[in-house]
């Protein structure tokens, strides 16, 4: 970006040179580069205050990891990889045979105490029956009851669903394969498709020129010589850097912590739906302010010119 503007700026110097015939000696050559000097700070430093730039643009979405709520044997697969899926579309499924025969000894012996405390009570309106037996029949049907519910859940726990629109990606398990109900041995991680933002991170010093609805650019580096439109959508009030965590240990301002970078949240104004771009892909962003207007077209200049060295990228 420094070498287009100074080439720019010498080329214009040495045309004022040739046609007004003006000598080179060092006071010119020393007022030419004092001129660089000025122009390279003025701009650089109007830009990046009024219309900063970010390297450090990103998608991000949440991915949710697929565990097990019962152990057993995996027998069916019936995902594929990187296919979209809806909600309650099945992801595999896991032997219910042992489940199913809780649930089936449970239902018995549910319709037995009822059958009896049925009785029971049909007893003690004809001939007086003790009305503890009631209480204790009674007792014995809400304890299956709920024995029975906590049987079904597992019962249903052996067929997987998709918990929403998404896909699964890194696909770690095949039939036979023994699922359990550990956080840290997911099967599976499953990719939520409307979770995707895209943030670019910026330094503390240009924030009072962003603002909720400024214009935005976004380039990528995998769509060459393309610019995006964009808003500002939201910006994140708190750093991570001043977080601080419940722990014995007393505050310290000693720590060499970083100077954080503002979390911005842009929406694109513009259709990329024809467009590749996967998820968590890299970009490059420019937001622009109302003051200093001046100087934006520079920094357009500039972020089309980035996005055409895109072209130029050897491996």
């Amino acid at each position: 970006m420094e070498l287009i503007l100074l080439t720019i700026y010498f080329t214009f110097c040495w045309i004022i040179i040739k046609i007004f015939k003006i000598p080179i000696n060092k006071w010119t050559i020393t007022t030419v580069f004092l001129g660089a000097v000025v122009m390279m700070g003025t701009i650089l430093a109007g830009m990046a205050y009024f219309h900063p730039a970010s390297k450090t643009a990103r998608s991000y979405f949440i991915s949710t990891d697929i565990v097990s709520n019962v152990r057993g044997k995996i027998i069916e697969i019936p995902v594929k990889t990187n296919v979209p899926l809806q909600k309650g579309d099945i992801l595999f499924k896991i032997d219910s045979i042992p489940f199913q025969g809780v649930v089936d000894d449970l239902n018995a012996r549910l319709v037995f105490s009822r059958k009896r405390l049925a009785d029971s009570i049909e007893l003690v309106k004809i001939a007086g029956g003790a009305k503890f037996d009631i209480d204790l029949y009674e007792k014995e049907v809400r304890s299956l009851e709920g024995q029975l519910e906590t049987a079904q859940f597992n019962l249903d726990s052996c067929t997987v669903l998709a918990p929403g629109a998404g896909f699964v990606t890194h696909l770690m398990i095949r039939p036979g394969q023994m699922a359990v109900p550990l956080p840290m041995a997911p099967v599976m991680t499953f990719v939520n498709a409307d979770t995707e933002v895209f943030v670019a991170g910026f330094s503390q010093q240009p924030m009072q020129n962003i603002k909720v609805g400024s214009e935005a650019e976004v380039i990528f580096p995998g769509i060459p010589g393309r610019v995006f439109k964009a808003r500002v959508d939201k910006i994140i009030p708190a750093l991570a850097e001043g977080e601080i965590s419940a722990s014995k240990n007393m505050f310290s301002i000693s720590q060499q912590l970083p100077e954080g970078l503002v979390p911005v949240f842009l929406e694109f104004e513009d259709d990329l739906s024809d467009f590749y771009i996967p998820m968590g892909s890299d970009a490059v962003a420019t937001i622009y302010s109302h003051r200093w207007h001046h100087i934006q077209i520079l920094r357009r200049i500039l972020l089309r010119i980035e996005s055409w060295r895109n072209f130029m990228h050897f491996h």
